[in-house]
């Protein structure tokens, strides 16, 4: 049966997909299935039963989920004769039933929000699927040739290792696969991605400092999987250096890893790290956020649209005299920052978020919608005020942002967001000339704090008849 793009059954899992396309808990919510071409689901193989590349596998076809969902070309289908399977036909293909997908019953409780949630199914036993490999056909046999007496010093060289960088660093750090390419448009190493680290770590670290975070890992074909700290470097236990820092969490009573200095952060890049990802609160206050954080996603990359909607958000905030400090995401928009003094808890600065996020929409209904409604609707900026969940892990600023291009999570001067602005010309290449003639637009931002507590009643008390 066909979900047709305009109801609220498909709104809802574009939104479920899209919410959970960042965690790294993903699969309990969503499991994946593949066909061969020009098969049904009747023949699916189980992702989570591949042998060897599932992790890889399930990424690639997550995305390939995420893409179909937002193509014109592609029609959500869900199964009359196995219910809770969903897929895809093309416009021009109805007999590949493509990329087929199911829920698990834990969305039900996740997104209970939402309207018309999708069916459910239990998870079934995967059975074991090896992809089979093709044969490969050896070279014809080449006449013995005699070996060079430098074939001796070639080896010593291998054994050596690839020249290591000088980056000065207090701990001993082997690097490896530094010729690997990571990034394609332009082409970065890993030796590249170090190297920029290394060089904007000054500016970052205070970002990252004593915070929970999760990581980017790169896993080839410009794709990424977002993994928390913890799981990320427990996964090699045998190569885990001994002067890795933790800090003991009151919320969760255990160990929790931070990256407050430069070895940290470039070990966890060795590990295969592209993009930090960072908590607003600290580990030592888990409960208290240190800011909110008012996401602005533009349509279709047009940032211009994008734009619009972060002016009219400045004026609102600087109506309500709030300070804020606003950077690139290093995609299709904006993160909005407010700081907030501590202690407060999670569900007051949510709820500044959505009050904040609301008035944004009421001042610009025409262009915008919020994240998480149900008048969210194509062509529109989303105005998101659910990345204050006490889950939630925002792109660090200064983080490389994983991707095909080498972009930057770029804090800017609020006169600096205007017609021509570019995400994509805040690179390795242009950064640090920028921090040179502007510094950093975020060096007070966590100094001018508010009240968080005196700020909500504000907000309720002057400004809640407008939106309820």
């Amino acid at each position: 049966m066909l979900i047709r793009r305009n109801t609220k059954a498909f709104k809802t899992i574009l939104e479920i997909i899209e919410a959970c396309h960042p965690r790294a808990d993903r699969e309990k919510f969503i499991r994946l299935y593949i066909t061969k071409a020009g098969h049904t689901i009747e023949d699916r193989i189980n992702i989570e039963g591949v042998e060897g590349n599932a992790g890889l596998l399930y990424d690639m076809n997550y995305e390939a989920v995420l893409s179909n969902l937002q193509s014109p070309n592609h029609q959500l289908q869900v199964s009359d004769e196995i219910p809770g399977i969903y897929f895809f036909h093309t416009t021009s293909n109805k007999a590949w039933d493509e990329t087929p997908f199911e829920f698990d019953d834990a969305v039900k409780k996740e997104f209970a929000n939402l309207p018309e949630l999708p069916v459910t199914r239990k998870k079934e036993k995967a059975e074991k699927y090896t992809i089979p490999v093709a044969k490969q056909h050896k070279a014809p046999l080449q006449p013995r040739q005699k070996v060079k007496t430098t074939a001796r010093k070639e080896s010593k060289a291998v054994e050596k290792g690839p020249r290591q960088p000088d980056f000065k660093l207090k701990r001993k750090i082997y690097f490896t696969d530094l010729e690997k390419v990571i990034i394609h448009q332009p082409k970065l190493t890993k030796r590249d991605v170090l190297a920029y680290y290394n060089h904007i770590a000054e500016y970052i670290l205070p970002y990252l400092k004593d915070r929970p975070y999760s990581v980017n890992v790169y896993s080839g074909a410009a794709r990424t999987t977002v993994i928390n700290a913890e799981e990320f470097i427990n996964r090699d236990e045998d190569n885990k250096p001994e002067w890795l820092q933790t800090i003991d969490s009151k919320k969760t009573k255990k160990e929790a890893f931070v990256c407050n200095d430069k070895e940290h952060l470039l070990w966890n890049v060795e590990l295969g790290c592209l993009q930090f990802n960072v908590s607003h609160a600290n580990v030592k206050s888990p409960d208290s956020p240190d800011y909110i954080v008012i996401g602005i996603d533009s349509p279709e990359h047009e940032l211009t649209k994008a734009i619009d909607a972060a002016h009219a958000a400045y004026e609102i905030l600087n109506g309500l005299d709030l300070p804020s400090f606003i950077k690139t995401d290093g995609k299709s928009g904006f993160h909005i920052y407010i700081s907030l003094n501590t202690p407060n808890n999670f569900q007051t600065s949510s709820a500044i978020a959505e009050i904040i996020a609301k008035l944004i929409r009421l001042k610009i209904p025409d262009l915008t919608s919020l994240q998480g409604t149900d008048d969210h609707s194509y062509g529109k900026v989303t105005i998101d005020h659910l990345m204050n969940a006490e889950n939630c892990k925002i792109i660090a600023p200064y983080s490389l942002v994983s991707g095909e291009s080498a972009i930057i999570a770029t804090p800017l001067r609020w006169e600096e967001v205007k017609e021509g602005l570019r995400s994509e010309d805040y690179t390795p290449e242009t950064i640090f000339k920028r921090l040179r003639q502007e510094g950093d637009p975020f060096e007070s931002m966590l100094r001018k704090k508010q009240n968080a507590d005196a700020l909500l009643k504000r907000l309720r008390e002057n400004y809640s008849f407008l939106i309820s």
